[in-house]
């Protein structure tokens, strides 16, 4: 029989991924415990597929990690406290965290209808300000930020003030993104003529009037203010995960400046190297374009589950790999509709004869039934070297399945492996093998499917004892061309949520709700 696909071998354990610090693929040398921050949304408005796809991909490494038997304590933040949710509150006359609360709730609505499972922490900015002043006002005494006021207003009676992290106080800065000091000249967003250098960035900022009318400032030792976006991330992954943490993911939009930024911060805050490997997938396209408000392209998480199952849309996302761009177009999530469907069905129709032979039991061993018309010795011997092949056959797709996943998180060569794992299911069922070797291949296939996150809340086809004489008869009624009868007996249960389904085998059955 075959090997447990939950706890593979340790040879099987060796996952390479691209490092974006290293600039290459690197084994990922992990203990038994692997922690993982991912960058969560900024909530001012509904979630994009761009947002799925980076949630979508680290839920499936952590499924993944977790089928190899690590245990996995994985970290996403969400920024609620930002300029983009100041703006649309004062807009609204709503308060930063009434339009906050609001987009984190829809978020989660899209997540659960992707699979894609809760951290098991997500913290939020305006729940951590005091850790957040801590951290500011260290990395102020170790040197490496300083603080400026308004010189034109009458400090007297406004003390706030701004707090920037000083670039050139961490000569390192620029690795993450392999940006020369040139290009990072070209990047600044926050001009301020009372830095130090262009490229310093707000650790801290005074409030203004919008951040008053948003109710979004907070007391610190610099007045009232709130935090700048990237001194958030450096402070809830260590404080959830330490430092140095095991992985940090998000899309690679983030490499610069957040990340660049993250880092420099995080290694002025604890002397060393924070993030132990740096992983960015790329984006999704419209027309090869990436989205973008100005053009007016940008495709809304809820506007294609309007259309299509959530797992339709996630196995769209899992079919180009993580690092290449992925183009969305009505074709594209068509085909991936199609594909999709066709796991679906093979676990169904696999699923669904394990339920019949449960119903109606085996009445021949299941070595006779698949025999040919020599000695019943002869078939017995064929038939156990058929199920052998059978289980060897499955066991070979998870050690393949395993292969590519660990293939920097291959998840279009894992798809591929599962339709294979679907035809050895068809093949199976058509075969007629006996309900244990149905059950080991069933078992194994679905394993596989959700660890990239398909059918989670796929529920088992009953057997059906009780109805049992009611389904001969109405094969017999069939038979007869009683059709009347054999009606009657399948709208009777269709009421009760079951829809009879009539295969060259005999009758077989799935729940409908």
């Amino acid at each position: 029989m075959s090997s447990n696909p939950k706890n593979p071998p340790k040879s099987t354990n060796q996952l390479k991924m691209y490092n974006t610090f290293t600039k290459r693929e690197e084994i990922l040398e992990l203990g038994d415990e692997v922690r993982i921050y991912v960058c969560g949304i900024t909530a001012y408005d509904y979630s994009h597929i761009g947002h799925a796809r980076s949630s979508v991909i680290f839920d499936t490494l952590r499924r993944y990690l977790e089928f190899l038997g690590k245990k996995v304590i994985y970290v996403q933040n969400f920024t609620d406290v930002d300029d983009k949710i100041i703006r649309r509150a004062v807009a609204e006359g709503r308060t930063q965290k009434e339009v906050a609360e609001e987009f984190i709730e829809k978020y989660f609505e899209d997540m659960e209808k992707l699979n894609v499972r809760k951290a098991d922490f997500h913290p939020k900015v305006t729940e951590h300000i005091q850790d957040i002043i801590e951290a500011v006002k260290k990395i102020i005494e170790k040197g490496y930020a300083y603080e400026v006021g308004d010189e034109s207003k009458d400090e007297s009676k406004d003390k706030s003030k701004d707090v920037y992290f000083h670039v050139p106080s961490f000569p390192e800065y620029g690795r993450l993104s392999g940006m020369s000091l040139e290009e990072l000249n070209k990047h600044r967003i926050e001009p301020d003529p009372r830095k130090k250098d262009p490229k310093d960035f707000a650790l801290w900022k005074a409030a203004k009037e919008e951040d008053y009318k948003a109710k979004s400032y907070f007391d610190s030792p610099w007045g009232e203010g709130r935090p700048g976006w990237h001194i958030e991330c450096s402070v809830l992954a260590t404080k959830y995960l330490g430092a140095p943490f095991d992985i940090h993911g998000g899309g690679k939009d983030l490499i610069f400046p957040h990340h660049e930024n993250e880092r420099a911060q995080s290694y002025a805050l604890f002397d060393v190297e924070p993030v132990r490997y740096w992983i960015h997938n790329d984006f999704v396209t419209i027309k090869g374009e990436k989205m973008s408000k100005s053009l007016g392209n940008i495709i809304k998480i809820r506007d294609v589950l309007s259309r299509y199952d959530g797992e339709v849309l996630r196995y769209f996302l899992l079919s180009a790999h993580y690092r290449s761009s992925l183009d969305y177009s009505e074709e594209a999530i068509q085909r991936a509709e199609r594909s999709y469907n066709s796991l679906k069905n093979a676990i169904e129709n696999l699923d669904m004869e394990i339920a019949a032979l449960k119903t109606f039991g085996e009445e021949k061993p299941e070595s006779e039934k698949l025999g040919t018309e020599k000695s019943k010795s002869e078939k017995s011997e064929k038939s156990e070297t058929e199920i052998s092949q059978a289980m060897s056959q499955a066991d070979e797709l998870v050690k393949r399945f395993r292969e590519a996943m660990n293939d920097d998180l291959n998840t279009p060569k894992a798809l591929a492996i599962l339709h294979e794992f679907a035809t050895l299911a068809n093949q199976a069922v058509t075969a007629g093998f006996g309900i244990q070797t149905l059950e080991g291949i069933f078992q194994q296939f679905i394993t596989l499917c959700r660890v990239l996150g398909f059918f989670e809340k796929y529920e088992r086809i009953p057997e059906l004892s009780k109805y049992k004489d009611l389904i001969r008869e109405r094969e017999e009624a069939r038979k007869a061309k009683n059709f009347d009868r054999a009606d009657e007996i399948r709208d009777r249960l269709k009421k009760e949520g079951i829809m009879l389904i009539d295969t060259p085998r005999g009758t077989r059955w799935k729940l409908i709700g």
